[in-house]
């Protein structure tokens, strides 16, 4: 039999009635013949509740507890699917993560996944036994404590286990019905994008794409786990994540970031590997802030750029000075409400940003910084016009042209 994991989101699963429809969906997968393994979200809201109720007992909650309080949320899921699959005279099993033999590091509340020991899964498949395993989790084998691997975890959860039981595919099945080439709230016009890179959906994730988390994409391209990305409502194809196969330029979709806090730190290093020893004691103290610029002036000088939550910001402005530690001149400043959206294509360079300037300029949305990568053109704006700039781009590029 072939293997498939399926993802459930939370919104798949929030409540009884929901919890029933993806156990029907899971046993006529079963039912077509495929060993099936279902990783699942907590219900609903659970995660943001319990992260509430943590901040009403404790101003600071400790990491180590976070992760105790915030992985019964999968736990419970994982057992209603199981008891609902019982219902309909399909047997099924379910695991937390450490019972899955999914191995991290030792970061509390953003763990990296090291290995997968998938023994009791494999057994259990073995026994015809569908397997429901908590998302977003797992184990320090050195330290023996439960992780979880940040928000949207249970997406790398399902392709990791895709990869370690290959050949397998996986699919993410949320409440929407695919990638669309624009958020669909802002641009009306936006559609369903039939087939999509992984370098594409990657950059996509990681700019403000909200249907699939960025580390799961990463992982999918790197250990080439068949993706699809689909509905848990209906039974609409999705978005099929498959590897390139032209290299002229093309505009994907286009995506956004809002709220965005900007870092910058600009210092006359004592040394030259200063900067680089701020950069990892950064990188370690706030891993959700994203160092996207190191410009080493001259041998002394350097300027160093984050962005992420205006919370991480503040907090890092607070600290700035002990984080850095002695020697050197360094002065940091925040900037807030900023907003990037970015074209995502593949083979962009000087000739769409030039038209995406002229779309953007006859919207009326001044550009502050463009930034170019391989697989995007990032355009920082101010927040009150990000999503008069996300319409421009998105009719220039991927809205036909009126007749």
């Amino acid at each position: 039999m072939a293997i498939l994991v399926q993802k459930y989101g939370g919104t798949s699963v929030n409540g009884p009635e929901r919890i029933r429809a993806v156990a029907r969906r899971i046993a006529g997968a079963r039912a077509a013949g495929d060993d099936v393994v279902v990783v699942v979200s907590a219900m609903g809201d659970a995660t943001d509740e319990l992260i509430a109720l943590a901040h009403r007992v404790s101003p600071a909650p400790n990491r180590r507890e976070m992760d105790m309080l915030l992985t019964t949320g999968e736990r419970v899921s994982m057992a209603l699917v199981a008891m609902a699959l019982h219902d309909l005279g399909v047997e099924a099993i379910s695991f937390t993560g450490s019972q899955s033999g999914i191995l991290t590091d030792a970061a509390h509340a953003n763990a990296r996944i090291v290995a997968i020991r998938p023994e009791r899964i494999r057994a259990e498949l073995a026994r015809h036994r569908v397997v429901i395993v908590a998302g977003f989790q797992g184990v320090c084998p050195e330290t023996k404590e439960i992780t979880t691997l940040g928000r949207g975890g249970s997406d790398t959860t399902a392709v990791a286990l895709a990869a370690v039981l290959a050949p397998a595919r996986c699919e993410i099945c949320t409440d929407v019905p695919g990638v669309f080439t624009a958020d669909p709230r802002v641009v009306p016009a936006a559609r369903v994008i039939p087939s999509l890179s992984f370098r594409a959906c990657s950059a996509l994730a990681h700019l403000g794409g909200r249907v699939l988390h960025a580390r799961c994409v990463d992982l999918a391209a790197r250990e080439r786990v068949p993706l699809t990305v689909r509905s848990s409502f209906d039974d609409a194809p999705g978005t099929r994540i498959m590897e390139a196969n032209v290299e002229t330029p093309r505009v994907e979709a286009v995506a956004h970031r809002m709220n965005v806090s900007v870092v910058i730190a600009e210092g006359n290093a004592g040394a030259r590997g200063e900067a680089r020893g701020i950069m990892e004691t950064v990188a370690q103290a706030f891993p959700g802030l994203e160092l996207i610029a190191h410009e080493q002036m001259s041998d002394a000088h350097s300027a160093l750029v984050w962005i992420g939550a205006r919370e991480d910001a503040d907090e890092l402005q607070r600290r700035f000075g002990e984080l850095r530690g002695p020697g050197g001149e360094w002065k940091l400043t925040v900037q807030r409400e900023a907003a990037f959206v970015s074209l995502v294509g593949a083979g962009l360079g000087a000739a769409e940003a030039a038209r995406a300037e002229a779309a953007l300029e006859k919207a009326g949305v001044p550009m502050l910084a463009l930034r170019a990568t391989p697989s995007a053109l990032v355009f920082r704006v101010e927040g009150s016009v990000a999503e008069t700039a996300v319409r421009a781009l998105h009719a220039a590029f991927l809205e036909a042209p009126r007749a």
